[in-house]
């Protein structure tokens, strides 16, 4: 384990024992947190902003977490108390955060897609004259500027 993830760890095994009523090691007692828990955890915690970060976004992408996430479970805030419901649109998001991990864990690929094939419907076409759709005006190359002087010496 690197430096940063037990640093990581150590966080969440912290908040795990000062906030027992919002924070679980047990993936069956693990609950949906409050909308702006960070900010609870900054103003009660003396833990760096990064290190808090780090541990919440560990915590909430685990797959334990995510299954709590379903439209109206209750959300807690730090100190256990209901603070809002979980709506369809973050429930929803949460099930597609934790599809990945449930076709890992049933052997399917996550992707249907060939690799080294491109992905065709995501190419948009390049515009038809590629200088039009450039703002300014062109550059010349050397070409340009010999063709030119040839010009001119020819004018003259």
């Amino acid at each position: 384990m690197t430096g940063r993830a037990a640093k990581i760890e150590q966080v969440l095994r912290d908040l795990t024992a000062a906030f027992p009523l919002a924070f679980s090691s047990e993936p069956g007692h693990v609950k949906p947190l409050a909308i702006g828990i960070r900010q609870q955890i900054y103003a009660r915690c003396i833990f760096s902003r990064r290190s808090v970060g780090d541990a919440l976004w560990r915590y909430t992408n685990a797959p334990a977490y995510l299954r709590t996430i379903t439209e109206g479970a209750a959300r807690v805030d730090l100190d256990g108390a209901t603070s809002g419901n979980v709506t369809a649109i973050e429930a929803a998001h949460a099930a597609r955060r934790i599809m990945p991990s449930l076709a890992a864990a049933d052997g399917k690929p996550n992707d249907t897609t060939r690799p080294n094939t491109p992905a065709k419907a995501n190419i948009s076409p390049s515009p038809p004259n590629r200088n039009a759709a450039k703002p300014g005006p062109r550059r010349l190359g050397l070409a340009d500027l010999r063709q030119a002087a040839a010009a001119r010496r020819a004018a003259t």
